[in-house]
């Protein structure tokens, strides 16, 4: 039996009437049967990223797709379409290849709108865009709905039952890798007059941060969520001034805490939670990690901290101060810190030949979120103080003052203000001098 033998049809209630193909389209297309049989599969993992598949001159069919260097940045599908397209048809017109065929999913939905889907609600049908060397070319969909738990396909309307049961029949080889041809997509990056490397994101977002003020259990199971929407939705009703050329910015201000909304063309494109702090230090700019899904409102800069240790923070103010940050390679910034986990620290308590003094600290890259900002640190807590944010104080947390790099003969010379809601630590009381341990995302804005 095949891999899709649920596969079912229904002719009376999808399919209109249409004149049986030529057999040669039907031999063609059916070359590709084992690629049908994988997209068909990748679906069903939640795998939506388009393929291809080509014919060698030797008769070989050999996958292809693209693969991301970092989960930074991707191609969007409509890219990768075109991007396969324009690829094997120079190839096809080269006689490099004998035909080829592009998978995506679709709008389809038995006429002509083979547009590519872009939302849940949009997913109706895989289409395959096609062209051989015999010259024929063109799109053909399979069309599908979901049902429960499962995807009821409806089979290729142009073939037969017993045509669209040997494409779905196909078995594939075990241990086979299909895709023998790949191509790595890395972000756009370059340097820009000032001598500051400029790489461009396109798929992260604030979610952590919002988990690490809301609490990661609180927001993902949607109240976190629906406080914030809640929220922001208050802040746009009171009203907010232009701050640059189609940028807007709404502030709401808590005693520790501040929420900043982002609107582009009067469109709203992020919340960005604020620490406060007064805490600055100087820092030289070396590189931006500008987000293009925000509208490049938001970015990550690295840099070096009193020419000594590297950081890398999220710009809180990259909105308002876009420009500064890509001509002044060395700015004032107030750095400050949202605490995802917190724990007591146990360094000294480890066996072992490393033995650390009692005043150890330190801070590294964090290899869970490394594109985040977001810092794996033991610190010593040198104050703290309780604080709440939201209307009526609904959430509440620490403000932590905790000193990250021990400079005997520099008083603070990296001790940064750390909010934590309660729900991200893994102990009940907070005492000063305690050695804490965990991973905070850090944050930076200029110092005005």
């Amino acid at each position: 039996m095949g891999l899709f033998d649920f596969f079912k049809r229904d002719n009376k209630k999808e399919t209109p009437p249409q004149a049986k193909p030529h057999n040669d389209q039907f031999t063609e297309i059916s070359k590709y049967k084992e690629y049908v049989v994988c997209f068909v599969s990748m679906q069903q993992q939640g795998n939506y990223a388009p393929i291809a598949a080509y014919e060698n001159n030797d008769g070989d069919i050999i996958g292809f797709l693209y693969i991301n260097s970092d989960e930074s940045y991707s191609l969007s599908a409509g890219e990768a379409v075109k991007r396969m397209q324009v690829r094997f048809e120079s190839r096809l017109a080269a006689k490099e290849i004998k035909s080829y065929i592009v998978f995506y999913h679709s709008q389809y939905q038995n006429d002509d709108n083979h547009a590519i889907a872009v939302n849940d609600d949009e997913l109706k049908a895989i289409t395959m865009i096609y062209h051989f060397e015999s010259g024929n070319k063109g799109k053909i969909a399979l069309p599908y709905r979901f049902e429960s738990d499962h995807i009821n396909y409806g089979g290729f309307s142009l073939f037969s039952k017993e045509e669209n049961d040997e494409i779905f029949g196909a078995q594939r080889e075990n241990g086979k890798d299909y895709f023998q041809d790949r191509e790595e997509i890395k972000a756009p990056t370059g340097q820009n007059a000032a001598g500051i490397q400029v790489t461009k994101s396109n798929t992260l977002d604030m979610a952590n941060a919002w988990c690490g003020i809301f609490g990661f259990e609180n927001y993902r199971n949607g109240e976190g969520r629906s406080m914030l929407t809640e929220h922001f939705g208050f802040m746009l009703s009171k009203g907010y001034g232009i701050t640059r050329d189609k940028v807007t910015i709404a502030n709401l201000a808590y005693e520790d805490v501040a929420i900043k909304a982002l609107i582009y063309d009067e469109n709203p494109i992020a919340a960005v939670p604020v620490v406060k702090s007064e805490y600055a230090i100087d820092v030289h700019n070396k590189g931006i990690i500008e987000w293009e899904n925000f509208e490049n409102m938001l970015a990550l800069v690295t840099g070096t901290g009193r020419d000594t240790f590297g950081i890398t923070y999220l710009a809180t103010d990259y909105a308002e101060h876009r420009e500064r940050y890509h001509t002044e390679r060395n700015l004032n910034i107030i750095i400050s810190g949202i605490v995802f986990v917190l724990d007591v620290s146990n360094v000294h308590e480890q066996e072992g030949e490393v033995k650390y003094s009692e005043d150890f600290t330190a801070y590294m890259p964090s290899n869970d979120l490394p594109n985040y900002g977001c810092f794996d640190f033991i610190g010593e807590v040198e104050d703290y103080k309780e604080t709440s944010l939201l209307e009526n104080g609904l959430l509440n947390g620490y403000l932590l003052k905790v000193r990250l790099i021990t400079n005997p003969d520099v008083t603070d010379f990296f001790t940064i203000d750390m909010y934590v809601t309660r729900e991200n630590m893994r102990f009940d009381t907070i005492e000063k001098g305690m050695k804490v341990s965990g991973m905070f995302q850090m944050q930076g804005r200029i110092k005005a």
